[in-house]
């Protein structure tokens, strides 16, 4: 395998490896590389230190040197051993022709090296090995010339040795060798519990300092669930984690926000195509039988050209009616229309005391066996920024609705009042009553009551709900059997600047 390819494995495996395992490798790696540097720096210093220090030792010793140098009675407790130890020196003399001289005579592991070593180091010390090579000896050779004064009393005539001699003294580095062995061992022994140490430390640090991120994390996982309302930990802002969790917080809410813009505009979409379906199945329905009865007495007028002339003229009189009865389902169904686009309408102040007013004295004149009475409660204005004309149509449906659904003799009662920023419009009667499951569907398109029988469409109420709704406004019945109805609309007192200005149809 190629080094390239070697270290694309490498870096990838690096990749995915997990934040906090990196994060804690690269700082025990880089203690590790500490310790090594201060260990390996140590054993220099005190290697260096300690060379130093047995070579000015050799030189002091050799330069001063004598016969007596070395004691035979030499004891190693004593306080007054004039000599070397001769378990840690020894001393050569070495002729240029090689013959060699050891004192004492009875070692083993004698240093190993020869007159061109002595001479090619020119005076300085230099390490060399033992005959066995299991011992470390200092070795410091200079020529007779710069030997102490009494080394001529040391010179056998047998040795037949000249200036050109050198005389060598050379220390065993067997107890400075067992102290740098024991110096690594405690070095590497320290490393280690530091390493292991910081590591359990190091891993518990990283994982509180990375908390905030699987926070992020777990946050982003319920988002992606589906929960757009969460939202990051807020943290200090002058730590990065703080300005990532706030950059993250505002994004998330301008997410959150388009999701829901999304979501609202396709419920409405969708309702909207509902509405629509049911509009159109509701009005196919309600035109069925009107256009039915055209169709049919038109047929009957067509194949019976001998028909006597009043009923022909009743004929085409039932043709009329259905046709009148069409062109009111058409008109309701297309006010209904205009008002499900939700344009802004056009207002304007419309006291709704007055109105009503109007409307009950309208209504008592066409429907003279019910009795109508009209009141306002004093307080504040009764004026409402609205469409004149369909807030009309919206008391002259319920007025309608009332007379239509109860016996003559009815009391119907119009009251309208001012409570603290709103206008209540109240149309009561004490007739019989709705059932529960029939107020509750009373502002639906199309919807008649099974135990009433009366020619509506049973749109006038679902206009109602309509403009109510287009003013900003709410519509409620309350009914029960036996007790009458009342229906309860409430309007803004003050026109919102901006909901209630525009252009109607």
């Amino acid at each position: 395998m190629s080094a390239p390819r070697v270290l694309e494995g490498v870096r990838d495996k690096w990749d995915r490896t997990p934040l906090r395992v990196r994060l804690t490798a690269a700082v025990l790696v880089l203690v590790a590389g500490s310790l090594i540097l201060i260990s390996v720096s140590t054993i220099l210093a005190l290697h260096s230190y300690f060379l130093g220090t047995v070579d000015d030792e050799l030189r002091t010793q050799l330069t001063s040197w004598s016969p007596d140098t070395f004691d035979p009675e030499y004891d190693e407790d004593s306080d007054e051993a004039p000599g070397l130890r001769p378990e840690q020196y020894v001393f050569s003399l070495v002729s240029p022709t090689g013959s060699r001289h050891d004192r004492p005579d009875d070692r083993a592991d004698y240093p190993l090296f020869t007159y061109d070593q002595l001479a090619a180091a020119n005076g300085e010390a230099f390490t060399a090995l033992s005959a066995d090579g299991a011992t470390r000896w200092r070795v410091l050779g200079l020529p007779g010339s710069e030997v102490g004064s009494k080394y001529e009393d040391y010179e056998p005539e047998e040795h037949n040795l000249d200036a050109d001699s050198y005389y060598v003294l050379s220390y065993k580095l067997s107890h400075f060798d067992k102290t740098v062995a024991g110096l690594v061992w405690v070095d590497l022994l320290i490393g280690a519990g530091v390493l292991a140490g910081l590591a359990a430390i190091g891993v518990g640090l990283v994982r509180a300092s990375l908390s905030p991120l699987r926070q992020i994390e777990n946050t982003a996982a319920m988002i992606a669930a589906g929960n757009y309302s969460r939202r990051v930990p807020d943290h200090d802002p002058s730590t990065e984690v703080g300005r990532v969790g706030r950059a993250i917080n505002s994004m998330l809410t301008k997410v959150e926000g388009a999701i829901r813009a999304r979501e609202w505009s396709e419920q409405r979409a969708h309702d909207s195509e509902e509405r629509m379906r049911e509009f159109i199945a509701d009005a196919s329905h309600e035109l069925r039988t009107p256009l039915t009865s055209v169709r049919g007495y038109a047929e009957l007028v067509r194949t019976n050209p001998q028909m006597p002339e009043a009923d022909r003229q009743q004929y085409v009189g039932q043709i009329e009616e259905a046709a009148k009865r069409m062109g009111l389902l058409v008109g309701d169904l297309l006010h209904l229309a205009r008002l499900g686009q939700e344009r802004p309408v056009e207002t304007e102040p419309v006291d709704l005391a007055v109105l009503g007013h109007e409307a009950v004295a309208a209504h008592a004149v066409m429907a003279e066996g019910h009795e109508f009475r009209f009141s306002c409660v004093p307080g504040p204005s009764t004026v409402v920024a609205a469409d004149r004309a369909r807030m009309r149509q919206v008391l002259d449906n319920l007025l309608s609705n009332a007379v239509r659904h109860t016996p003559e003799g009815t009391s119907i009662g119009v009251e309208v009042a001012a409570e603290d920023d709103t206008v209540r419009l109240t149309v009561a009667d004490d007739g019989p009553g709705m059932t529960p499951e029939t107020a509750e569907r009373v502002f639906e398109r199309f919807f008649r009551s099974d135990s009433v029988n009366h020619p509506g469409s049973g749109l006038g109420l679902a206009i109602v709900a309509a403009i109510v709704k287009a003013h900003g406004g709410t519509v409620k019945v309350d009914s029960e059997p036996g007790e009458g109805t009342v229906f309860t609309v409430v309007l803004n007192a003050e026109p919102p600047a901006a909901e209630f200005t525009g252009s109607g149809e």
